[in-house]
């Protein structure tokens, strides 16, 4: 096989080619360009890469009718052996990427690092490679600008052939454990991993370096039979060509090379059309090459040129026993010492001249606790020297070494989850997946770029900021403007006790508008009389819907759904302009209040609508964000679209987590929390912007109420296999589950009794919804708990308010996120959190253990009711929105669905309610036993 390798180097290189932003001029990249085949007139062999053909990217473009490295096969188990991938086939693992090369983001070359998986510049010849003169950084980093900095040598040094030769021995030793663990979690969950890369992707590994681990990717996605083409970046040709001639052949992945820079791999990735989706590779905890801020702007830079829906898997090592750490990057065996120290014989090597004596320095090595990095170094044994001498002019380049001076050659940054996760969220990187090596030291993540991103932590922010408004408008325009499919859909009713389509979509501004005017003492915006038909919407009662609550007058005719948008914008410049225009628009505690409401409306109703769509037939999943589950069943004939069979989902049993409530802080055993409305008014309160703000019924802090007593609860909601179970058990079965009072309405019986449950991505079979929580009412989740009491002999009940309060804050208190909390929009379906998902049950229960709010709401026992009757003040602002359900017959729910938002699901105080026999919306349950 002759390998294909793109050159970039020429291509991307004006910054015009490199712009993203939405002015950028692009030749775009579609499905079938990439890459030219090898006999292409004006394909040429690089020097030094016999048996490769390099082709430019601008003739590639000419040529879209392409041929790929890889042979074609009918035989979908031709895939390559890791095992045999040996230092024969590849030279090196996971080796140097230098800043200074590649992202802008990173450009002053000044700091070395290690981890990359490769080596970015030709060491045989330095100055040839564009962007950097490594003799010339040499020289400029071992004489700083700045009298007194540190001295420095570029980390590439290290990587002349004998230096990957002995940096392959380092990724072979067992002290030396991220590519081990890498290749551990890959071996065990590569099939999972690449669930979640679509069919007829487009594959970009950043610094490839040697494919060991990567073919454990590809040889997945063959057996998955999924068509993609991967490219491999790297600057060096030679390494290239080898790792690309050790894959072998695949029936459906094909390969190709991409010789350049970070910065021109970027610049290619943006190429491509928004019908290409992709995925990006970058393996190795190459991440510690940079610092955190470096990484955060890589980041960052890489996304813009991603498009929604598109995929980055990114190995990262934690922040471990420092012992660890320490001998991974200085083995017993001396490895690591002979590569540090081969850097030096090479650096003689690229000046030419006789230079730098390597017995008069030691390898110098230790791990910085503090700031999370490994740093290595020359350490000075005497004071001498060094003298260089240009060959052109004679100059002499002196520069003085002082006895045990130490000269920085690399940095492998560390990362505990904490910071990954912060990493994340800096960057609006929804994270998907994790999968973690069995000693808990190493983590591939797979984070994606979404439609919107609703950022976590903002509970100490009570204002919600312009940026949240703008993404909460994302999420809205998405689900009403395109889930919704117009004209269609607008009057559809899919719950019979709600509004049709049409009514929240003029809701949404109308309230924002009225609450406004009121607040700021402004006429309506027009058509004013919006605020008659749209004011409020109905939650009449299930068992009688002639009974219900005061609401808008129901218009004979709606108004047309341009009038509805036009006004929805006007509305929204409104708000923009109140929260930008401080001096017209001073922000009191009064004003803040009102945003903080219109934003939550609107989020709760985002919700509302979502858990509509999934009653309907007609709706249309979320653009560009496919399903993640590896088969997708047809919801019109019920077939797989791979043809692969389908397999039940494994998921841990649910443990007991014990709470003693005596024993516990008061805070975390209080409900509610003091935001008395009318103190808005007040000197002392108008202009506190910072005390956070709730809905009338959760004033005030109530810290006196009984204890309960000990008791224990479910690490998890009861999931859709457990309820079937019960069901069955019940005599329930077949074709008797439809329009039987006790099968979930989230459910949908087929013929023959088949279930599915109901998604925004259309029914779901068990096979993959099994282990889902399962929606239902009060009412059902409480035939469950009967049932599973008479067949335990134990009394299991729902939660009261009061409980699962405690449980939540207790998680909340003692567990910190992970960016994979299931809420917020991070998935479109409700699964279960990480942790409840795990196949291991050895672990003893603890509150990590105990899966926090998410996925779907949990219902209580309790009765919505207030906290304090004594206490309880209406809203002035919205009068009705507790005071109207006060009725003995809705009931508490707490946490958050998967399409809450963080705001509500992370304000411990907030409290949610439905009717008991209100089957539609996205609530679960899981149980409690008392003492």
């Amino acid at each position: 096989m002759t390998p294909t390798i793109i050159d970039l180097r020429q291509s991307f290189t004006h910054d015009e080619k490199f712009n993203t932003g939405p002015d950028a001029k692009r030749q775009k990249i579609h499905q079938d360009s990439y890459p030219s085949p090898p006999d292409c007139v004006g394909a040429k062999s690089a020097a030094g890469a016999s048996n490769v053909d390099v082709v430019p990217l601008d003739l590639v473009l000419e040529n879209p009718e392409a041929a790929w490295d890889s042979t074609d096969s009918d035989n979908a188990d031709d895939m390559t052996d890791v095992n045999s991938m040996t230092d024969e086939t590849h030279i090196h693992d996971e080796h140097l990427h230098h800043r200074g090369s590649t992202s802008s983001s990173t450009s002053s070359g000044s700091s070395n690092n290690m981890e990359q998986e490769s080596v970015e510049t030709a060491t045989g010849e330095p100055s040839s490679s564009e962007g950097f003169d490594l003799p010339k950084m040499i020289l400029s980093s071992l004489k700083p600008v700045v009298e007194g900095a540190p001295k420095s040598i570029p980390t590439m040094v290290l990587y002349d052939d004998h230096g990957l030769q002995l940096f392959d021995q380092i990724t072979y030793l067992k002290e030396y454990y991220l590519t081990q663990e890498e290749i551990e979690i890959l071996e065990r969950d590569a099939d999972k991993i690449v669930d979640h890369i679509p069919d007829n992707s487009v594959v970009v590994e950043l610094g490839a370096g040697s494919l060991r681990k990567t073919v454990l990717l590809l040889n997945a996605l063959e057996r998955k039979r999924k068509n993609i083409r991967y490219y491999a970046l790297d600057l060096m040709l030679d390494e290239l060509t080898k790792s690309l001639k050790s894959l072998g052949q695949f029936a459906n992945v094909k390969t190709a090379g991409l010789w350049g820079t970070y910065d021109q791999g970027l610049a290619f990735v943006s190429s491509f059309g928004t019908d290409v989706p992709k995925t990006l590779l970058w393996l190795g905890s190459s991440i510690g090459n940079l610092t955190r801020e470096e990484a955060s702007d890589f980041i960052a830079s890489y996304r813009k040129t991603l498009n929604v829906g598109d995929n980055w898997i990114i190995g990262i090592d934690r922040r471990n026993d420092a012992q660890d750490i320490t001998i991974a990057y200085n083995d017993p065996q001396g490895v690591t010492r002979d590569f540090i120290m081969n850097g030096l014989d090479h650096i003689n090597v690229l000046l030419g001249q006789d230079f730098i004596d390597r017995q008069k320095f030691r390898y110098f090595a230790q791990y910085n606790v503090e700031v999370g990095r490994h740093e290595a170094y020359y350490q000075v044994n005497e004071a001498h020297e060094l003298v260089y001498t240009a060959p052109s002019t004679g100059e002499e380049v002196r520069i003085a070494l002082a006895q045990h001076e130490l000269i920085n050659v690399e940095y492998s940054y560390k990362w505990s989850l904490q910071e990954s996760t912060a990493l994340f969220e800096d960057t609006e990187m929804t994270k998907v997946g994790q999968w973690t090596s069995s000693s808990n030291r190493y983590d591939l993540h797979l984070v994606q770029k979404t439609p919107f991103y609703f950022k976590t932590s903002t509970v100490d922010k009570p204002l919600p900021s312009s940026d949240e408004w703008v993404e909460l408008w994302k999420s809205w325009d998405l689900v009403t403007m395109t889930m919704i499919q117009h004209p269609t859909m607008l009057l559809e009713k899919p719950i019979a006790l709600r509004h049709p389509f049409l009514f929240y979509l003029g809701h949404i501004p109308t309230f924002l508008d009225m609450q406004l005017s009121r607040v700021l003492k402004e006429p309506f915006t027009e058509p004013s009389y919006f605020s008659v038909i749209f004011e409020r919407g109905i939650d009449p009662d299930v068992e009688d819907p002639t009974q219900c609550h005061s609401h808008s007058q129901v218009p004979d005719t709606w108004p047309e759904i341009e009038t509805i948008i036009d006004f929805r914008d006007r509305v929204r410049e409104r708000l923009v302009k109140v929260l930008n225009e401080p001096v017209s628009y001073p922000m009191t505690r009064r004003l803040a209040r009102m945003v903080f409401m219109a934003f939550e409306h609107e989020a709760m109703h985002l919700e509302t609508i979502i858990y509509m769509l999934a009653q309907s037939s007609n709706t249309a999943p979320p653009p560009s964000i496919p399903a993640p589950w590896s088969v997708r069943m047809s919801a019109a004939d019920d077939t797989s679209s791979s043809g692969a069979t389908l397999s039940p989902s494994p998921v841990s049993p649910a443990t007991w987590f014990s709470i003693k409530p005596a024993q516990l802080d008061k805070d975390i055993l209080s409900l509610g929390h003091d935001d008395l409305e009318s103190d808005d008014l007040t000197d002392a309160h108008k202009d506190n912007l910072d005390a956070p703000f709730g809905w009338d019924n959760e004033h005030p802090l109530v810290t006196s109420r009984p204890l309960p007593s000990a008791f224990e609860i479910q690490s998890r909601q009861v999931t859709n296999n457990e309820f079937l179970g019960y069901l069955q058990s019940s005599g329930v079965i077949g074709e008797s589950l439809k329009g039987n009072e006790r099968t979930p309405a989230s459910w949908l019986i087929r013929d023959g009794g088949e279930v599915f449950v109901k998604s925004v991505y259309g029914p779901v079979p068990l096979e993959v919804s099994g282990i889902w929580p399962v929606s239902c009412s009060n009412i059902q989740a409480s035939g469950y708990a009967a049932w599973l009491s008479s067949q335990q002999n134990t009394t299991f009940t729902l939660p009261t308010e009061h409980e699962l309060s405690i449980a939540f804050k207790l998680r909340q208190a003692t567990v910190p996120k992970t960016g994979l909390e299931t809420y917020g929009f991070r998935q479109w379906y409700p699964t279960l959190d990480h942790q409840s998902l795990s196949t291991s049950s050895s672990l003893s229960p603890s509150s990590s253990h105990f899966s926090g709010p998410g996925g779907l709401w949990d219902w209580t026992s309790t009765l919505f009711a207030p906290l304090d009757k004594e206490g309880f003040k209406t809203s002035t602002l919205y009068p009705g929105y507790s005071t109207d359900f006060f009725d003995e017959k809705h009931m508490v729910v707490l946490g958050g669905s998967w399409a809450t938002h963080p705001r509500i699901v992370e304000r411990r105080s907030f409290r949610n309610w439905y009717q008991a026999n209100y089957p539609f919306v996205f609530a679960g349950f899981r149980l409690v036993r008392r003492a």
